[in-house]
């Protein structure tokens, strides 16, 4: 599991490769069509080391004669350049992506560090990665507040999600922090849809996010496990008691929750059920981290 940094971090090299590769086929078109500056770079290039070995030598009187020659070619260089109207840096590396200059991150107009739009690659591998393979089509501008006629309650719900992520990006206070959150609304409400949309923009924000199933934690490897303890950002989806209480889930969801807890690493536990009830009947590791937990839904926390 690898998170949206070091995906972009890996592709940097092929990045630099592909701007040298770029550099070399515009100085080649225009050599191809301008033999005279290539014959003028050509010379410039060897009066150059000549002057170097001048400079090792330390012989004063080669060095001003070579700087002379460099000089009056330069000038024939730039009334080529200038005749032909060939641009003055076609011979320069430059950045494939003028947006993020190959950095892979843009800054947003509130000062944030977003995912570059050059980067969709990486981020849809990040994606799928990160347990939303199965959501591709998933995207925060789909998500309808009018959806079941409830917009005011969806509305609210979104609002309260999306303050959770500036929370994540900004920084908190340690008496306001929280590390899990319980995301309560009954079904076919877009729970999932909503959480699979907020997980993905932690990702592009930046931040590692891990989307999972309450159901599946029993069946991810050992190395994702170990990984779910540490992410920025972790969705739980689908909670409810029984499944806490079954092929060791509540174990498992215990040390993550714990060792997520004790970094202030935020978690949000999504279900249909009522917060009462989880308390009530999950498993009783669970339960005690329930009562502490803020509640979002369209009545509040």
């Amino acid at each position: 599991m690898k998170t949206i940094k070091e995906l972009i971090g890996e592709s940097l090299t092929e990045v630099a490769a592909t701007r040298d590769i770029n550099r070399q086929n515009s100085i080649s078109r225009v050599y191809k069509a301008c033999p005279e500056l290539k014959d003028i770079d050509g010379q410039i290039l060897e009066v150059r080391n000549s002057r170097f070995i001048a400079v090792i030598d330390k012989d004063e009187r080669l060095i001003k004669r070579y700087d002379t020659a460099i000089e009056e070619l330069q000038t024939k260089r730039d009334k080529i350049i200038a005749r032909n109207n060939i641009a003055p840096d076609f011979d320069e590396e430059k950045f494939i992506c003028s947006e993020c200059n190959d950095t892979g991150f843009i800054k947003t107009p509130d000062g944030k560090s977003s995912v570059c739009s050059c980067r969709e690659n990486e981020l849809e591998m990040c994606y799928e990665q990160s347990g939303m393979a199965d959501y591709p089509s998933y995207k925060m501008k789909n998500y309808r507040d009018d959806y079941l006629g409830d917009a005011p309650g969806r509305k609210k719900i979104k609002s309260m999600m999306n303050d959770l992520l500036k929370e994540l990006i900004g920084k908190r206070s340690e008496e306001s922090r929280s590390s899990v959150y319980i995301y309560s609304a009954p079904p076919q409400t877009g729970k999932t849809f909503l959480s699979v949309c907020v997980c993905k923009t932690a990702i592009k924000l930046g931040k590692s996010a891990y989307y999972a199933k309450c159901e599946d934690l029993a069946a991810l490897m050992p190395d994702t496990l170990e990984g779910l303890k540490h992410v920025d950002f972790l969705v739980i989806d689908d909670f409810a008691d029984t499944v806490t209480l079954s092929n060791n889930v509540g174990s498992i969801l215990n040390t993550i929750l714990e060792t997520r807890a004790a970094s202030k690493l935020d978690t949000v536990l999504v279900t249909p059920f009522p917060v009462a009830e989880l308390i009530k009947k999950c498993d009783m590791r669970i339960s005690g981290k329930l009562q502490s937990a803020k509640k979002i839904s369209s009545e509040g926390r």
